[in-house]
Parts: C-alpha cells; sequence; structure tokens
C-alpha cells in the first residue's frame, strides 16, 4: 500500500507540480495548483445549492447599476485583450496551421504568456455572471450549458498557462475575446436600454456569433491533426480541444434550434 501511495505521490509531482510553468509561480490566482479547482467548486456550491436556498423566501436583488458596470467593464476589458491580440500578430511570425510552444525567454513568448494571463482573469470573472442570476433569482438562466461552460474555460485557462501558455490555442483567446465584448455589449443593452433590444434578432445573431467561433475552433485544432503537420504542439492537447468545440457547437446549437425554431404546442382543450 505504501508503494502505490508513494507511486501516485511521484507521479503528482512530476506530471502536477514539476512541469508547472515557472514563471505561473509568481501571480495571483496561479500560484497554488488548487486555488482555480477550489474557486470553481465554491462557483458551483453557490450557484447550484447555496445561492438558490438563500434567495428562495427573499425577492430578487435589484442590481441594475452594478450589471451595467459590470458589463460596460467586460466589454472595455474583452476589447483591450483583442486588440492587444491583433497587436500581437502585427508583431510577431504566427501561423494558423499549427503554432508551437515557444521557448519562455523569447520575447514572443511573453507577449503571448500576458495575454494568457489576462485572458485567465477574464474568464475568472466571468463566474459573475451566474452570481448575478441567482442574486436576481434568475435559476432559469442557471443552465447545464452555462454553468458546464463557464468551469470549462475557467479549469482549462488556468491549465494552459500553468503548462502550455501560448502557441496554437492563442487563437482561441483572440476569438473568444471579440465573442464576449460582442456578447456583453448586448447584455449591458438589455439592462441599461431594453427598449433597443425588445424584441430585436440581437440575441440570435449573438448565438449565431458563437456558433461560428466554435465552428472555426473545432477546424483550427482538428486540421493539423489531419494534415499530419507536426509543430511539437502536443496532439492530446489538439484533440481536447477540438473535441471540446464540438461538444459546444452541439450544445449551443441545440440551443440555437430550441430558441429559434421549436414553436411551443398550442394549449389543448
Amino acid at each position: 500500500m505504501a508503494l502505490v501511495l508513494r507511486t501516485i505521490y511521484d507521479g503528482f509531482r512530476y506530471y502536477v507540480v514539476d512541469k508547472t510553468d515557472e514563471r505561473v509561480l509568481t501571480l495571483p490566482l496561479l500560484q497554488s495548483i488548487w486555488t482555480v479547482p477550489m474557486i470553481t467548486v465554491a462557483y458551483l456550491y453557490f450557484v447550484l445549492r447555496l445561492g438558490p436556498n438563500l434567495m428562495a423566501n427573499r425577492k430578487p436583488i435589484e442590481m441594475r447599476g452594478l450589471l451595467s458596470a459590470y458589463n460596460l467593464l467586460q466589454v472595455a476589458a474583452n476589447a483591450v485583450a483583442f486588440i492587444l491580440g491583433l497587436k500581437y500578430l502585427r508583431e510577431h511570425s504566427y501561423s494558423f496551421v499549427c503554432q508551437p510552444i515557444l521557448p519562455s525567454d523569447t520575447m514572443q513568448a511573453m507577449a503571448e504568456f500576458r495575454l494568457g494571463y489576462l485572458y485567465f482573469l477574464l474568464k475568472i470573472f466571468d463566474l459573475a455572471d451566474t452570481v448575478f442570476f441567482v442574486l436576481r433569482k434568475k435559476q432559469g438562466h442557471v443552465s447545464f450549458l452555462h454553468v458546464y461552460h463557464h468551469v470549462v474555460m475557467a479549469l482549462s485557462a488556468s491549465i494552459f498557462m500553468r503548462y502550455l501558455a501560448g502557441g496554437h490555442v492563442f487563437v482561441l483567446g483572440l476569438l473568444n475575446t471579440f465573442v464576449h465584448a460582442v456578447m456583453y455589449f448586448y447584455y449591458f443593452l438589455t439592462i441599461y436600454w431594453p427598449d433597443v433590444t425588445r424584441g430585436a434578432t440581437w440575441k440570435r445573431y449573438v448565438t449565431l456569433l458563437q456558433l461560428s467561433q466554435f465552428a472555426y475552433l473545432v477546424f483550427h485544432f482538428l486540421r493539423p491533426i489531419v494534415l499530419g503537420a507536426d509543430c511539437s504542439y502536443p496532439r492530446p492537447v489538439m484533440w481536447f480541444a477540438g473535441i471540446q468545440n464540438v461538444f459546444m457547437l452541439i450544445l449551443f446549437g441545440d440551443f440555437y434550434v430550441r430558441t429559434y425554431f421549436r414553436k411551443p404546442k398550442a394549449n389543448q382543450h
């Protein structure tokens, strides 16, 4: 038994601890490997159990001003991240076919690392979305798709930062920040200027934009495997990212069909 435990511990040290990118060890929220998993567990407990129970016998909390500020801040932060990503592409060579992980001491690798950390912080900040739903007693919005997407993005962003910052995954962050800037601007309008969005088709086009993002990312991550490209980027990670985006494409596609194409059945008397 002691030998088994020792083997597990040695494996954990080798694959999880020793392979950590030393650059993350000074960054808030990434210094410990346990921080982000603990945040996501606390998030799940609050939005699925604690929060609904606390709000069960309370009125929804009015937070129009807070939500407007939050959404505007998200628009600004994601727009800045997207613009910085475009600036990176202009200043450095990047292969959309297959971009390898660069030596960590190069200027380009450090630029990718900084952008990756900004993207990671945005994914943690996104978790507040669901908290606001719960406090406003919009529990119907706390769907499997919504919660799963937020948890997976927060965890995967932390894992990429810890072990594979930059490289081929850079495009995911670039597209996602653009999509989120548009999405949060729509959310801002629904709160601050609801007359503009009432009855409009904006939400439909935001969902189509999200679907387009996932479709391209499936192509982006699986193309190197199909082409047999060898750029020293781990193939298992390519498979994971590609399949994950296939899954998101299916979930968002199902949401799109249910929301915009399936009409409710008429009441039968």
